[in-house]
């Protein structure tokens, strides 16, 4: 089992796979493997403290390198040229104490394509430490990732108000039709015309449909959104990515609106259900009527 552990200048963990580094005459430990590689041990003692198996028996790498030239930069350790290559992650170090957070409006010099991005280039080199070149570099590929994600997330959060409204003007057209009650008045009244729908089965199904509301409620609110984390709600409902019905703003779910009559009129019937939390909320011009809040 290989064990990478860091002290001094990096901290790194084990990962894999590892690889082998080719050569015509086999595996040479104790051989510089090549251009590129360094001494770990030089005069001010051992860069990384990255412990390899070698044998039967751990030492630490007496070779190292750096790879920038992948997205995630890597530290790179062997026993000579030929032998096993081994990688972890390749992360700056702190250096002395107590250092203020870099605040998001400083972060913006370390991102890729800024004003001043060849600038920044230019000092990191002129610094000539690997590590912190690396950790640039580490931040500016999570960086633009996390652009990327967010951009997908707001064109499908734009298609996900356009569905959501259609489903709203639907859901007042079905109210205007008086829709659940002409299908329950329906289903109690003339379920016994239903081919498939006889007798006990008959009166489990009425029983079924009348409570099935009142119990998908109840355990939507049981629930945990994967998206904001909180109790009470799924993430098709979560006022994070939602548009509220009632004020066609974003910011909250539909059952913490403040102004839920904004889209009530005069001519037509008041577009909130009676139960709803804050019914008696704002004002009404449907039924005319100032109510307090």
């Amino acid at each position: 089992m290989i064990i990478c552990v860091a002290r001094s200048l990096v901290h790194v963990a084990p990962s894999g796979p590892w690889t082998l580094t080719p050569s015509p005459t086999g595996p040479q430990p104790g051989v510089l493997p090549g251009p590129g590689w360094k001494d770990n041990f030089d005069t001010i003692g051992t860069h990384h403290f990255v412990v390899i198996h070698d044998s039967d028996k751990d030492v630490i790498a007496p070779f190292i390198s750096y790879d920038l030239h992948t997205t995630f930069p890597e530290l790179l350790a062997t026993n000579g040229r030929g032998c096993t290559v081994h990688s972890c992650p390749l992360h700056t170090c702190p250096v002395g104490q107590h250092h203020t957070a870099i605040s998001p409006k400083d972060e913006l010099l370390l991102t890729q394509g800024a004003q001043f991005t060849n600038l920044v280039d230019w000092a990191l080199k002129t610094e000539d430490d690997a590590m912190l070149q690396g950790e640039v570099q580490y931040f500016r590929a999570h960086h633009s990732k996390a652009q990327q994600i967010a951009h997908r997330i707001g064109a499908l959060k734009e298609s996900l108000q356009t569905k959501r409204l259609g489903m709203y003007w639907s859901s007042d057209r079905l109210a205007a039709a008086n829709a659940i009650a002409r299908i329950r008045r329906c289903i109690d009244h003339d379920m016994h015309k239903a081919p498939y729908f006889k007798g006990k089965r008959g009166h489990q199904a009425q029983v079924a449909i009348r409570d099935w509301a009142i119990h998908a409620w109840g355990k939507d609110n049981g629930k945990m959104c994967n998206w904001c984390g909180r109790m009470g709600h799924n993430i098709e409902d979560c006022h994070c990515l939602g548009y509220c019905r009632h004020c066609s703003r974003c910011g909250h779910d539909g059952t913490d609106c403040l102004r839920p009559h904004d889209f009530c009129n005069e001519f037509e019937d008041c577009k909130v259900y009676p139960s709803y939390p804050n019914f008696e909320c704002g004002y009404c011009a449907a039924v005319d009527n100032d109510i307090d809040i």
